[in-house]
């Protein structure tokens, strides 16, 4: 089965991009990508979201997401979507119920799509395809990775990775898997490792994120890593916050704040009103475009959002720093982007929370009267 979208999974905490972002409260502009972060910044707070993306499969599977929260129960929309296990003909008829919840291009798509709803839809992106792979591969380490989402405090964590994970096996395994000529084309659109520097190894800095995402937080608590590790969640309560109780009320009761977008960032930053966001949910464009199209981005939104707005980027391979004409306007906060990484989830990407506001007023200077 061919990848449909690049992502199943967003991947990024999105605790943490909520403190960036200020929520509750606000009018979000983010980037859809695989739909979780726009549906959980919704359910955290948000007055409103429109998430745009420049690939329409990854619309699909956004708006997919959502429909599985309105029109099924909760368990049952996180094992339709592939988070928990299910018979490959339960999700078939969910997704029958759902039709009705999508408009007609996505109720087009998803019809067509057996094999990637059957399989669970999170599982048919290029990434998580990859992952997959991997995962296969090392399936002697089923039974330690179990082990590790069981450990009850960092220090036990850290004591397993360094056992059983800190090896040279291991090394070369992330070294394979990563590789530029396979990781690219086969894990990742090659766009986005345009910033990879070739000089360094792609699969030891892979290898190093893996150790920091096995020790750093809370393996019992963390979706992203027990995606990465097990396949699935171990329970309904370790989600993403819009499929958790509190977050699929939220949806429920305000899914017409959320709305979706076919477009570039670029195209939609230069379409839309001046005032439309005060908030930015950029997730890792400056990894996708080159230097010259993140500077225009941020030249739009610092020239379109309200005054003040919050916004958030992350980037794996390059810290892209702010174009000098948006340095009176854009203020990235570095204490609170230590401070939120510190705690991140899915310490793959850096982050960077920044604030727009309007620039200084230079002090009136009184004309020298010549007496």
């Amino acid at each position: 089965m061919r990848a449909l979208y690049n992502f199943g999974i967003s991947q990024e905490d999105e605790r943490t991009e909520a403190a960036a972002l200020g929520l509750p409260g606000g009018r979000v502009l983010s980037i859809a990508s695989a739909g979780d972060m726009a549906l959980s910044l919704l359910a955290l707070g948000a007055d409103e979201v429109v998430a745009v993306d420049i690939e329409i499969t990854q619309l699909h599977l956004a708006r997919l997401k959502l429909s599985a929260v309105l029109g099924l129960e909760r368990e049952e929309a996180i094992r339709f979507l592939g988070f928990l296990p299910a018979a490959p003909e339960e999700r078939q008829r969910w997704l029958t119920t759902l039709l009705y919840w999508l408009p007609p291009q996505s109720r087009m798509f998803w019809s067509e799509q057996t094999a990637a709803v059957r399989r669970g839809v999170i599982w048919a992106g290029r990434y998580e395809r990859h992952l997959g792979r991997l995962r296969a591969a090392l399936r002697p380490l089923a039974g330690r990775f179990h082990e590790l989402t069981e450990c009850t405090s960092l220090d036990e964590q850290a004591a397993l990775f360094s056992r059983c994970f800190d090896r040279p096996l291991l090394r070369a395994a992330f070294r394979l898997a990563f590789a530029r000529r396979i990781y690219a084309g086969g894990g990742i659109d090659r766009r986005g490792l345009r910033h990879h520097d070739p000089r360094t190894s792609l699969g030891m800095q892979f290898f190093e994120r893996f150790r920091a995402l096995c020790v750093e937080s809370p393996a019992h608590d963390n979706p992203l890593l027990q995606l990465h590790l097990l396949g699935r969640v171990r329970n309904p309560d370790v989600v993403p916050e819009y499929l958790t109780e509190r977050g699929t009320r939220v949806l429920r009761r305000r899914s017409e704040a959320i709305s979706f977008v076919h477009a570039s960032i670029l195209d939609f930053l230069t379409s839309v009103e001046v005032g439309r966001f005060d908030r930015v949910h950029l997730s890792n464009v400056p990894d996708w475009l080159d230097a010259p199209a993140f500077d225009q981005v941020l030249e739009l939104i610092a020239a379109k959002s309200a005054k003040p707005t919050r916004l958030v980027w992350r980037y794996l391979h390059h810290d892209h720093p702010v174009p000098a004409d948006c340095r009176a306007k854009i203020y990235p906060d570095e204490a609170l982007g230590r401070a939120l990484a510190a705690r991140d989830r899915f310490p793959l990407y850096g982050v960077v929370p920044a604030e727009i506001r309007e620039p200084p007023v230079a002090p009136r200077t009184e004309a020298l009267r010549v007496s």
